[in-house]
């Protein structure tokens, strides 16, 4: 029977880099008598890899770690064989960012303010629910406002624009934007070209001005370091221009 017990537990691997809040979830998952903390780990980048070397369930990820931010590591754990399930657990709780997860593969997405039981019942959930990038069966617990505009379009702009739009406002060429989101060049272009039509600007300045206005994206976002470094004219007018 014990063996039993232990085969149905619910292996669980946490990523996050404050190592107060690992161990404060570590203790909180020990109450479940069928959850199993099978690591913990400081960046996305050891998440990964310990995640193929312990094959985890469930894997709890921090938006924002070092050497290896959430976006990155939940593609390379989604590709891992067997594929363990994400949850993310954050203190940023921007529209943008739970559709973009949610919609990449995450089984849930909980504000770090949330319960003992809503932890519980989130791990739960995900280990038992089907990958699906169409948010069905997702488990979300975060603010009302953010629930009440989860799904309301950025003037008509679609996830794909939203995410090009940010990388526009951090800074990054067309040619650096396509590299990071495997895409062409001339898709990125057309992209722009739409996101200015649609939201009525004429620059990359006065996009990103409307859109923080908007609260399609934060300035927390834009804030956050871009690899690969170089830049562009943040006034050119043109999205066909030469990157």
């Amino acid at each position: 029977m014990e063996a039993e017990r232990e085969a149905r537990r619910i292996r669980v691997l946490i990523a996050d880099d404050h190592r107060m809040f690992r161990q404060g979830v570590r203790e909180m998952l020990s109450t479940a008598g069928d959850v199993e903390v099978v690591g913990e780990v400081s960046d996305g980048r050891e998440a990964v890899d310990l995640a193929r070397k312990v094959q985890p369930d469930v894997v709890l990820l921090d938006v924002e770690m070092p050497v290896m931010g959430a976006e990155e590591a939940m593609g390379r754990l989604l590709d891992i064989s067997p594929v363990p399930k994400v949850v993310i657990v954050t203190m940023h709780d921007e529209p943008r960012l739970v559709r973009w997860f949610l919609g990449n593969g995450a089984s849930a997405y909980l504000a770090k303010s949330a319960s003992l039981e809503e932890l519980v019942a989130s791990v739960h959930a995900a280990a038992r629910s089907p990958l699906s990038p169409d948010r069905e069966g997702a488990i979300l617990i975060v603010p009302g406002v953010v629930l009440n505009n989860l799904d309301e379009q950025a003037d008509g702009l679609s996830g794909r624009e939203l995410d090009i739009l940010l990388l526009a406002a951090r800074g990054l060429s067309n040619r650096q934007i396509s590299a990071s989101l495997h895409i062409a060049e001339a898709t990125v272009k057309r992209h722009l070209a739409n996101v200015y039509n649609k939201i009525e600007v004429g620059s990359r300045s006065e996009a990103t001005q409307k859109a923080i206005a908007n609260g399609w994206i934060s300035a927390r976002e834009i804030s956050r370091e871009v690899r690969g470094g170089g830049r562009i004219d943040a006034d050119d007018p043109d999205p066909n221009a030469p990157a």
